[in-house]
């Protein structure tokens, strides 16, 4: 697989851990909601999630959420979460929004980037094969996640697998 720039495992300083020890590996990085925020199928937080959400927003990456749940129930959800500093916009299905890659140009536009350029130094980061599909029709960084069940095979087309918010990532085996 050819990796679309941006793509390379960013550089881990001497801790090696994610949190605080990582450079920003992306300007921007759109977040899909249900298992990869929240836990597969409820409304509490990943393990881990929020510190990384916090470090990177301390960082200054553009964060924005794409989701197929409705935009008013997603937005709702986040901000009870405490997390509408964090994210830029947050974009869902709804009347003319479609799919998980008009949800994806959504968010992104929300944040003032308009594909195709809008994709320069940007991720999705998802746990299904749809998050990782929209991700690369639309030029960004797949990042699939792993922490919800989703088996790495499933997500084999990611650019990154990444296995634990508290974990590095790495290249599809």
């Amino acid at each position: 697989m050819t990796a679309r720039p941006g793509a390379q495992p960013p550089r881990l300083r001497s801790g090696g851990g994610i949190l605080g020890d990582v450079d920003s590996p992306w300007a921007c990085v759109v977040w899909d909601l249900d298992g990869t925020l929240l836990e597969r199928g409820g409304l509490r937080p990943v393990e881990g999630v929020e510190a990384v959400l916090a470090a990177w927003s301390r960082a200054g990456v553009a964060m924005a959420v794409a989701t197929s749940a409705a935009t008013p129930m997603a937005r709702r959800i986040v901000a009870s979460l405490g997390w509408s500093d964090w994210f830029g916009h947050v974009a869902g299905s709804g009347p003319g929004v479609g799919g998980k890659d008009a949800v994806l140009a959504e968010a992104l536009l929300g944040l003032g980037r308009v594909l195709p350029d809008g994709a320069r130094d940007a991720a999705m980061v998802g746990d299904s094969p749809a998050d990782v599909w929209a991700a690369q029709v639309s030029g960004l960084t797949a990042v699939g996640v792993t922490w919800s069940g989703t088996p790495a095979d499933a997500l084999a087309g990611a650019d990154l697998i990444w296995p634990r918010p508290d974990a590095a990532w790495h290249p599809p085996s």
